[in-house]
């Protein structure tokens, strides 16, 4: 683990220093628009990389397909945000309700997500072995998804108010959840339930963990709806003059 810890804690440096520059040099909409479309692209090209080196080294690309269906299908947290990422760089109009509601999900999922995948890797804590390209693969791909996610603050593009930001993880809730089921239903029937138990989308079947098997996605859902509310509360305090935070909009609004 003390290697993991160490390889992550370059990457955050790495990723820190990139987004100082970006602060610095990106200033058009049109440069802040290609970095976030740069970005997505630079993160799924990393997650795919494991078939074309399987096809070179050991001729099994097409068995690491079979083995992992998040190269198809959006399994994971993580899936949905590298996917969402790109939509958003693609967006023309990064106003839109649609858009909005991604960018927050990117970047309230993305970011605990992101740093979940690279400390609490899974792959790694079965088999710690960071020569091992797909372990290696993605925990960088995890760190590449941390970047699009603290992208968006730097850029600009992050606004807190709870009311709407509350709303939007609700929202990434119930679309996470829909999402692993439509997943695990769909491996279900075309393959077996044991292999999609064994996938697991979204974490609703088991825990990931066998040391805590209460770590189901109702039991992370609940916990994450309470975080965030203490997380933007907390915000709230930093960012608007007393007569301006949440509660008093809230009261304010009912009289």
């Amino acid at each position: 683990m003390d290697k993991l810890i160490i390889l992550n804690f370059i990457l955050i440096a790495i990723i820190t220093g990139v987004l100082f520059l970006f602060k610095k040099f990106v200033k058009t909409d049109k440069q802040k628009y290609i970095t976030l479309l740069f970005a997505a692209i630079a993160t799924i090209l990393c997650h795919y990389s494991s078939l074309p080196y399987h096809h070179f080294t050991d001729n099994t690309a097409m068995d690491y397909l079979r083995d992992n269906p998040n190269l198809v299908l959006p399994i994971y947290p993580c899936n949905v945000v590298m996917w969402s990422s790109l939509i958003i760089g693609i967006a023309k109009n990064k106003e839109s309700k649609v858009i909005k509601f991604l960018i927050d999900y990117v970047f309230w999922f993305g970011t605990i997500s992101s740093l979940v995948g690279m400390f609490a890797n899974v792959d790694f804590i079965r088999n710690p072995n960071l020569l091992d390209f797909d372990i290696t693969k993605g925990i960088l791909s995890h760190s590449l998804l941390l970047f699009n996610a603290t992208l968006l603050p730097m850029l600009g593009f992050i606004k807190v108010r709870l009311e709407s930001n509350l709303k939007h993880i609700l929202y990434s809730i119930i679309m996470m959840f829909v999402i692993g089921l439509y997943c695990n239903l769909l491996i279900a029937t075309l393959v077996s339930n044991e292999f999609a138990n064994h996938v697991n989308s979204m974490f609703i079947l088991h825990s990931p963990f066998e040391a805590v098997p209460f770590l189901v996605y109702p039991f992370i859902a609940v916990v994450a709806f309470v975080i965030y509310f203490g997380v933007f509360a907390i915000c709230e305090i930093f960012i608007y003059k007393k007569e301006d935070r949440w509660y008093k909009r809230i009261f304010s609004s009912n009289k």
